[in-house]
């Protein structure tokens, strides 16, 4: 709900007036990040050392922040379909922090919600505190809740979790959990206990009906996060957001984890998406002229997400080279058009692609090229 300010408190307020300081701090923040971003860039080539090809690559916010909610959105229909293939149920919760943690007291109307006065109860010296400290307290929160929910339901458990900030700037969180209709009582006793301990207030634990609505759960949450950058004050909404993130250090989109990292996702399809029409035989319109178009119409016709539609459709051997350990894992039907071949070495917490080749009737189409950075 949109929210706006009564006259006296922006008269009178030195909460209010710190609240449009962080504003334009947050948009300031994100455009000295940016410009970091650039002038790193534009002092930075790579070389391929084996073709010799160079590469100078430019950085764009708009751009950047499209590919972004791209991905979140895929990361998000992605975990909602596997859901449903299980047939799981689903709740989206909603979790506001504490009455201490808002600067101002507000009434809700017509219009919006209207902030009139600012909250006695705020325990803050600044708000910028109370959004660092209200983060780390809704991440506790959550994590108490689901490892409590994980240890009832084992696997069968899927999430998609945003971080959201309110006009205030302080955070709340968003969660939509999949898991089996016969767990659903317990996971509603659970959350319960958990909202009576931390003392929340303002929450919503709603049931998403699987047969009408477990293809809308993922979407509703979508929209708290991604802005459509189609006029100037979405662009500006997207700044604030990602200044705020980035200042915070606030993860504002998580999800249980996919089958394959997303940057392989997006590897595999980077790969193919120009693989011209001769290269590739099409038994569909003759109006396609790449491989990432036939994906694209696909994908449409069945109502799959792109990531999903790569698992089903791709053989992928995935090996995973840890110390002196060796995992192979495989995914998709060995008599698929295409095959992945994919190593990964596992480096501290992180894993770094060793190599990655795509096939496409055991031609291969793309393999992973190898840069060395050139300062300029």
């Amino acid at each position: 709900m949109k929210g706006y300010y009564s006259k006296k408190l922006q008269n009178n307020s030195k909460l209010y007036a710190e609240l449009q300081e962080n504003i334009k701090f947050y948009i300031n923040h994100s455009i000295l990040k940016e410009n970091k971003q650039k002038s790193y860039l534009r002092n930075t080539g790579f070389l391929n050392k084996k073709s010799g090809e160079f590469l100078n690559v430019e950085y764009d916010f708009e751009k950047k922040y499209k590919e972004y909610s791209k991905i979140a959105e895929q990361r998000a229909l992605t975990i909602q379909e596997l859901a449903k293939r299980k047939e799981f149920c689903s709740v989206f919760i909603t979790l506001t922090l504490p009455s201490k943690y808002h600067p101002f007291r507000s009434i809700t109307t017509s219009k919006g919600r209207l902030y009139v006065e600012e909250n006695k109860e705020f325990a803050f010296i600044s708000i910028k505190e109370a959004v660092s400290n209200g983060y780390q307290e809704l991440n506790s929160i959550y994590q108490i809740f689901y490892k409590r929910v994980k240890n009832y339901v084992k696997d069968d458990l899927y999430y998609v979790k945003a971080i959201e900030n309110h006009q205030t700037t302080i955070p709340h969180l968003h969660l939509v959990l999949y898991f089996p209709l016969e767990c659903f009582d317990m996971v509603r006793t659970t959350f319960k206990r958990v909202v009576e301990y931390f003392k929340l207030d303002r929450i919503d634990f709603e049931e998403v009906s699987f047969k009408e609505n477990i293809n809308f759960a993922s979407k509703y949450l979508l929209k708290y996060i991604i802005k459509d950058l189609n006029n100037s004050s979405d662009i500006l909404k997207a700044r604030i957001l990602d200044g705020w993130k980035r200042y915070h250090k606030i993860r504002v989109l998580t999800t249980s984890l996919l089958p394959l990292n997303v940057m392989v996702y997006k590897k595999i399809y980077k790969s193919v998406s120009f693989v011209e029409k001769n290269r590739i035989n099409f038994k569909i319109d003759d109006k396609i002229v790449s491989m990432k178009e036939k994906i694209d119409i696909e994908c449409r016709r069945v109502g799959l997400p792109i990531y999903l539609f790569i698992q089903d459709n791709f053989f992928i051997e995935k090996t995973i080279l840890k110390n002196s350990n060796r995992e192979i894992i495989s995914l998709g039907a060995k008599n698929s058009l295409f095959r992945v071949k994919l190593t990964s070495e596992k480096n501290a917490k992180y894993y770094k692609i060793k190599d990655l080749k795509v096939s496409y009737k055991k031609r291969e189409i793309y393999t992973k090229q190898d840069f060395i950075k050139i300062n300029l």
